[in-house]
């Protein structure tokens, strides 16, 4: 109403913009939960390992290569993360930040502890957290990082030297391929789950869109494309909280001797000047000029912040408007006259909407005029 139409669909994806916000939040804090969990893992693995006396190296290397250097890695990808979520960056740079630092989170202890195949399943980790988002370019991005990251891992690098090579045996090395194919197929169920999100997505969006319609529908006259007497009951009901900053005015107008009109001409021609009427008054809506047709050829126009002159001279540029309407060239000239009446702050809209029909009823005895209220 009020000039512009309901902002329903725009909530709805405000709401999914706030939904993502909330999981990059939860995004974050998981991968700082899993830095610690790392750290205290490994901790308690080597704590194990000394007690059955398995270590096949000094403590001390093991130290600085199981523990000393993943926490460093850990340590510096969550401060980046830190920096990232509480840096003056868009929503989507923090998204993309976040899922990229996950995946060398991934790749950094993979690599560390090769030795366990069953890590392989890090690379799932920020593969799967990326789905809430319904970002197919995000999910590709993060998918396609983490299986060249465990290739080039699996080729190139070999911190733990008791992994097994991949160009060692057959088995090592289909079971590598066998690792990235896997990898690939996660990420094809991650995608399917992504495009039926957005297609629910879409569907609601779609539904609300409809449903908008509809209501736009309910509240518009069908014959001159202006809000109807139902849309004029429902900006009564908020004209108490816009009459709060500012003044507003009401303006009865209707079609001088339109009975004389319909009787002569026929009602064809009599809905043509409504016609015209409506569509004068659509191009002049805006937020501060409401127009609603009120029953036969009476309307009623609401005019928001603006002073006794400013209304005044709204009313007159409409009736000069409708005056060099194309319907006048083909029949007779027709006038508009107007009553205009000054909301009070309390007043019920049946005694707004009695004032305001009191000054169009002087307004017609000369036809064409524009009369205020006597009250203001």
């Amino acid at each position: 109403m009020d000039g512009k139409k309901p902002q329903h669909v725009e909530q709805i994806q405000s709401a999914y913009r706030r939904i993502d916000d909330k999981w990059l939040h939860m995004q974050y804090r998981l991968m700082l939960v899993l830095v610690a969990v790392t750290t205290v893992t490994e901790t308690v693995m080597f704590l194990v390992l000394q007690t059955l006396d398995v270590v096949g190296i000094p403590p001390e290397n093991y130290l600085i290569k199981y523990l000393a250097v993943p926490a460093a890695d850990n340590l510096m990808l969550s401060i980046l993360a830190t920096v990232l979520m509480r840096g003056r960056f868009s929503a989507r740079k923090k998204i993309y930040g976040i899922s990229l630092l996950m995946t060398l989170m991934a790749f950094s202890v993979y690599t560390i502890h090769a030795a366990w195949v069953s890590l392989m399943l890090a690379f799932a980790i920020p593969m799967l957290v990326t789905v809430v988002y319904a970002d197919q370019r995000l999910t590709a991005m993060v998918s396609g990082l983490c299986i060249v990251e465990k290739a080039v891992s699996d080729l190139l690098l070999c911190w733990d030297p008791k992994r097994n090579r991949v160009l060692e045996s057959e088995n090592t090395f289909l079971d590598f391929v066998l690792s990235l194919l896997l990898l690939g197929l996660f990420y094809g169920i991650c995608a399917c789950l992504i495009r039926m999100e957005q297609e629910k997505n879409n569907v609601s969006i779609d539904l609300e869109r409809q449903r908008q319609h509809y209501h736009m529908e309910s509240l518009t006259d069908a014959l001159t494309g202006v809000w109807n007497r139902q849309a004029l009951r429902e900006a009564f009901r908020r004209l108490e909280t816009r009459a709060a900053d500012c003044q507003v005015f009401l303006a009865m107008m209707d079609l001088d001797d339109f009975k004389r009109l319909n009787d002569t001409y026929g009602h064809y021609q009599g809905d043509r000047y409504l016609k015209a009427l409506g569509q004068v008054l659509r191009e002049t809506r805006t937020d501060q000029v409401n127009a609603f047709r009120f029953g036969g050829d009476e309307f009623c126009v609401l005019l928001y912040d603006c002073s006794r002159e400013e209304s005044e001279q709204i009313c007159r540029r409409l009736q000069e408007r409708f005056a060099a309407a194309e319907v006048h060239t083909s029949c007779e000239r027709v006038s508009v006259s107007i009553g205009i009446a000054r909301f009070e702050s309390g007043e019920q809209p049946s005694h707004l909407l009695q004032r305001a029909d009191t000054a169009l009823y002087q307004a017609k005895q000369k036809k064409g005029s524009i009369c205020f209220s006597e009250e203001d």
